[in-house]
This record gives C-alpha cells, structure tokens and sequence, in this order.
C-alpha cells in the first residue's frame, strides 16, 4: 500500500485535508494548521470550480409561485448538468424562520 504523501507548509506546518471555507464556498481544501494557508489539489480546484458554475447559475432573486393548492420555485434549465432533472427528489430542511436549504438526492 502506497503511503500517503505529507505536504508541508511554508511555515513549517503538515497540510491536512478538511472542509473549510475558501473564497465565501464550503469546500474540500488542503489547510495548515499553523498558519491556516489554505490550497486546493486539483480534484479539489475542479470541484470548486463545478461549484462557482453552480452558484453562479442559482444566485438570484426568484419568485414563489402558485402551482394548484402548492406553492413552487422555477430552477434555471442550466441545473441539469449538476444532476438536476424533472422528477428528482430533493429533500428540504428549515434552516431558520426566512431560510430553508433544498438538497438534490441521489
């Protein structure tokens, strides 16, 4: 079995792998847990960038509309590529009393 290889940090620091919140996204990074430098491999660099795309595609005002006795939200067309499609289940959670999070199942 391979060892893992240990990336050291200017300062003197062992990178370790762990969620942490780089450019205002949650993501997968490399940090230093001396100094905090943060970089990304590059899986983890084109996983930030699918999710920049994303974010980009989703930041925006939307409109609650009326859908029979329910109320929905319209996704833009551009979510297909994220998995995104007529008839996938989403789960949904309450985050606060003007904030709920929509998370693609599957």
């Amino acid at each position: 079995m391979a060892k893992e290889r240990e990336i050291k940090c200017d300062c003197g620091g062992i990178l370790a792998e762990k969620s942490t919140t780089f450019d205002h996204f949650e993501t997968e990074a490399l940090v230093c847990p001396k100094c905090g430098f943060i970089t990304l491999t590059k899986e983890q660099a084109q996983k930030y960038v699918r999710l920049r795309q994303m974010h980009q595609i989703m930041d925006a005002e939307r409109k609650i509309i009326k859908i029979g006795n329910s109320m929905g939200l319209t996704l833009p067309d551009e979510l297909q590529q994220f998995g995104a499609k007529i008839g996938s289940k989403v789960k949904t959670e309450a985050l606060g009393p003007n904030s709920f999070k929509v998370e693609l199942e599957g």
